[in-house]
C-alpha cells in the first residue's frame, strides 16, 4: 500500500508542472529570463503598509492557479520594500536602490515589465480587479507591447532628422522618468543628435522629472529635520539649474513657501506665496499659497 501511494505521489510531481516561484533578486531572475528567453514580471509592494498590496498578495501573488498561467512567459519578481519593519540594513538599501532605479516613489503596488534584457517595456500601478485567471490574462495580454515596442524601434532605425525623433518619443513617452534615462539611454543620446535644440520639448520633460523626484527625496529627508534654510537652498538650487516653469515651478516654490512659514520666516514666505499664485490662483497649490499668506498677514496683525 504505501509503495502505492510513494509511487502515484511521485508520479504527480513528475507529471504536474512546477509553480513559478517567486525571486527577491532581479540579476538572478535576469539570468533565468535569459536562458529561458522569457519577459520579467516586476512588482514593487509593501505588505507592512499598503492594504492594496495585501490585498494583491492574497489574491493573487500567492496563488498557485495564478503562477502556473504566466510561468511559460514570465520569471517573476517581487520585491517587498516594508516601510515600518525594519530590515538589515543592507539589504533594506539594496531595495531601495532598485525602487529608486525604477522611479517608484510611494505609490504600492507597482508593476514593471521587463524584456529578457532587464529593460521595461510597460508600467503600470494600483491593482486591477477579478481573479488569477483574469490577472494572469492582463500580463500575458501586455506581452504584446514588447512586440509594439521592438517594432515601433525597427521602424525608426529606418528613419532620420525629426521623423525619427518623433517616433523615438511616441515609444519612450508613456515611461516613467526614471525608467527611460536609466535604461534607454541609447535612444535618448540618439535623440540629442536628431533634435540638438530639443524642439519636441522631451529630453527636457524627462530630464527635469527624474531630477524633480531626487529634489523631493532630498527634500523629505530634511525637512523633518526642521533644516528648514537647508529646504529653501534645496529649492533656489533646483530652480536656477532647471528653470522649472509652470506646475512644476508651483510645487517646488510650495516647498520654499512651507518651509519659509515653519520656520518662522514670514515676509519672504508672503512673497513666495504671492509668486506662487501669480503663476496660476486656482491651482491647487496656488489656492493653498493663498491660504496660507491670508494666514500669515493675520499672524503679522495685517
Amino acid at each position: 500500500m504505501g509503495s502505492v501511494f510513494l509511487k502515484s505521489l511521485l508520479f504527480l510531481l513528475i507529471a504536474s508542472p512546477l509553480v513559478a516561484a517567486w525571486n527577491s533578486d532581479l540579476g538572478t531572475a535576469q539570468k533565468t529570463a535569459e536562458k529561458e528567453k522569457k519577459a520579467l514580471y516586476l512588482v514593487f509592494v509593501s505588505t507592512d503598509s499598503s492594504g492594496a498590496c495585501q490585498q494583491l498578495e492574497r489574491r493573487i501573488l500567492s496563488s498557485e492557479k495564478f503562477q502556473s498561467l504566466v510561468e511559460e512567459k514570465f520569471v517573476l519578481v517581487k520585491v517587498d520594500l516594508p516601510l515600518k519593519k525594519r530590515l538589515q540594513k543592507e539589504n533594506h538599501q539594496r531595495m531601495l536602490d532598485l525602487a529608486r532605479r525604477f522611479g517608484v516613489g510611494g505609490v504600492f503596488p507597482t508593476s514593471f515589465y521587463l524584456d529578457a534584457g532587464g529593460r521595461p517595456f510597460h508600467q503600470e500601478n494600483g491593482v486591477l480587479p477579478g481573479g488569477p485567471e483574469k490577472y494572469a490574462g492582463h500580463l500575458l495580454g501586455i506581452l504584446q507591447k514588447r512586440e509594439t515596442r521592438d517594432e515601433g524601434l525597427r521602424a525608426a532605425s529606418k528613419m532620420s532628422g525629426l521623423k525619427k525623433a518623433r517616433a523615438l518619443v511616441h515609444l519612450l513617452k508613456p515611461l516613467s522618468d526614471e525608467v527611460v534615462l536609466n535604461f534607454y539611454a541609447e535612444q535618448m543620446d540618439e535623440l540629442a543628435e536628431l533634435d540638438p535644440e530639443d524642439t519636441l520639448k522631451f529630453r527636457k520633460e524627462k530630464v527635469i522629472g527624474k531630477a524633480y523626484a531626487d529634489f523631493e527625496e532630498a527634500v523629505k529627508k530634511v525637512f523633518h529635520k526642521d533644516s528648514y534654510d537647508q529646504v529653501v537652498t534645496l529649492v533656489d538650487e533646483f530652480i536656477g539649474k532647471h528653470a522649472p516653469e509652470g506646475d512644476l515651478r508651483q510645487k517646488v516654490l510650495f516647498r520654499k513657501l512651507a518651509a519659509l512659514n515653519h520656520g518662522g520666516n514670514l515676509e519672504p514666505a508672503i512673497k513666495v506665496a504671492d509668486e506662487i499664485i501669480s503663476i496660476d490662483k486656482e491651482s491647487s497649490h496656488g489656492r493653498f499659497s493663498t491660504q496660507i499668506k491670508e494666514k500669515i498677514k493675520k499672524r503679522l496683525g495685517r
